[in-house]
């Protein structure tokens, strides 16, 4: 008996039909899997037919041969197990489940029939919610799936209660999905808070401005001066994601899962805060491998993506990130295809002056070279430079404030006026793909600037004698417009330029 069963594949961020073709035929008995499956699918039918074997039913002594299809699509992962068992019990006559076309099957199934999750539900519930199918998958999955308001899904524990649920109809077991509910957001305790930080004013106005932009940073300064500390106290300034932010990023974190992972996967409802060490390699920063995985750069998604010690990456990874940080999107192309991953993120970075770390100390002797400091600098690459709006130096603290107590400005406080500003973006880019002052074209910026005659000669006379590229000007007007938004300014003044200004004297 021949059947049909559907399921899905991944493919990158995306969710690919695949039709699961099983033919159990009188003759000698063998199984022949085809349609390009990689080795987890090819395994796929001990873990079957012994789960198959555990609620009591039979499906060998029949020649089986299983076509995945499209056949011209490499097929990965476990989640083909689950459509394969369904098709073998159904193409075996062992059960008979009425209106099979309606189900979509997904799940890996382990040798006693548990219901193991998978990775990529959420693509492929966002796939399937508008023609009206109904998505069977682990109860592992089933919070991933109810994110996705209007979507009919079942879930089950077992092979035994699926197949049980399916023959008495289905109906009985589906639920329809709420969409995301955020009753409450969870703390990050683990997040240094800004009145922790004594004195660094300038780096926490630079790092508010940032915020409130979306505005890529660099941090230059001392060995132990407090770059990485206000760096890390970032994620407690920004704003929460919004629902549509919420789906994006908790899609890539989905696809991006792998063995040993949690089972219990959650929304992703905080931004992400990436940092990777010095030494990762290009395909773990952007992306690729055997499986065109994302990279850190694509976990960043809506967040930021921090790179302590700059000079010490790699310069050929650290170039691959001039792309994303323009486009928003990393293209993956190999041999096996090519992949588009969203990476709209902020990047913040962190540098010592020089070798030995004391250039800008003024209590310590800088040992090095002019040549070392030159070397030193040159790791990192002008168009690189060029493309971070907000490069400031971190001078060492003074001693003397370490002495009695003082309160600083906490947090929470700041926060607030990044989320006003950002109101006001969002309100500024109603019905445009702009999200912040940070994605603005260069056509948009100089009218959100809304400058006046004087106040652009005054932009443009500073550009000129600090050599800025035509990039920089304009990303020196877009961190302007968010000074200005700060103070909630209908249009850029010469007070917001010179501010500006003055986060670019790295470069």
């Amino acid at each position: 008996m021949f059947k049909r069963i559907r399921s899905y594949c991944l493919f990158g961020i995306k969710a690919v039909p695949v039709s699961v073709e099983v033919d159990a035929a009188q003759g000698l008995p063998g199984f022949t899997l085809v349609g390009l499956p990689d080795s987890a699918v090819r395994e796929s039918r001990e873990r079957v037919v012994s789960a198959i074997r555990s609620v009591g039913k039979v499906v060998t002594g029949f020649r089986t041969t299983v076509n995945l299809s499209p056949a011209d699509l490499r097929k990965e992962g476990s989640a083909l197990d689950l459509p394969l068992a369904v098709g073998l019990l159904v193409a075996t006559g062992e059960v008979s489940f009425p209106h099979l076309d309606r189900y979509v099957f997904v799940g890996e199934l382990s040798l006693d029939g548990l219901m193991k999750p998978v990775r990529g539900v959420l693509s492929i519930a966002m796939s399937l919610v508008k023609d009206g199918s109904v998505l069977v998958i682990p109860r592992d999955n089933a919070q991933e799936a109810s994110l996705v308001e209007g979507l009919k899904f079942i879930c089950a524990d077992t092979l035994k209660d699926c197949i049980e649920i399916l023959e008495g109809g289905g109906d009985s077991g589906v639920q329809v999905a709420s969409g995301l509910r955020r009753s409450h957001v969870e703390c990050v305790n683990d997040v240094p808070d800004f009145k922790n930080v004594i004195g660094m004013e300038g780096v926490k106005r630079a790092l508010e401005v940032a915020a409130a932009g979306a505005h890529n940073f660099l941090l230059v300064g001392s060995p132990g001066a407090g770059k990485t500390l206000c760096a890390r106290c970032l994620p407690g300034i920004l704003p929460e994601m919004t629902d549509e932010e919420v789906l994006e990023t908790t899609r890539i974190h989905s696809c991006a899962r792998r063995a040993g992972d949690s089972d219990a996967f959650k929304p992703v409802l905080a931004r992400p805060f990436r940092t990777p060490h010095h030494s990762a390699s290009m395909v773990s920063l952007v992306g690729g491998g055997a499986r065109l995985a994302p990279g850190e750069a694509s976990l960043a998604h809506n967040g930021v993506l921090f790179l302590d010690e700059l000079p010490e990456f790699n310069r050929c990874v650290l170039e691959a990130l001039r792309e994303p940080m323009e486009d928003g999107a990393i293209s993956v192309s190999r041999a096996s295809g090519t992949v588009v991953w969203p990476a709209r993120f902020m990047m913040g970075a962190a540098m010592n002056p020089c070798p030995c770390g004391f250039a800008m100390d003024p209590k310590r002797v800088c040992t090095c070279l002019p040549d070392a400091r030159k070397r030193y600098r040159e790791k990192i690459s002008g168009p690189l430079l060029d493309r971070i709006d907000i490069q400031v130096s971190v001078p060492p603290v003074d001693s003397s404030l370490f002495v009695g107590h003082r309160e600083n400005e906490p947090s929470a406080k700041i926060r607030e006026r990044v989320c006003a500003a950002r109101n006001v973006q969002r309100k500024r880019f109603s019905g445009l793909p702009f999200k912040s002052n940070a994605e603005m074209t260069s056509e948009m910026t100089r009218k959100a600037a809304g400058m006046d005659a004087a106040t652009e000669r005054f932009a443009v006379s500073a550009a000129d004698k600090m050599n800025l590229s035509a990039r920089g000007y304009y990303r020196l007007l877009k961190v302007a417009r968010t000074i200005a938004d700060l103070r909630n300014a209908p249009a850029v003044e010469i007070s917001d330029l010179s501010e500006a200004l003055r986060y670019r004297t790295y470069s």
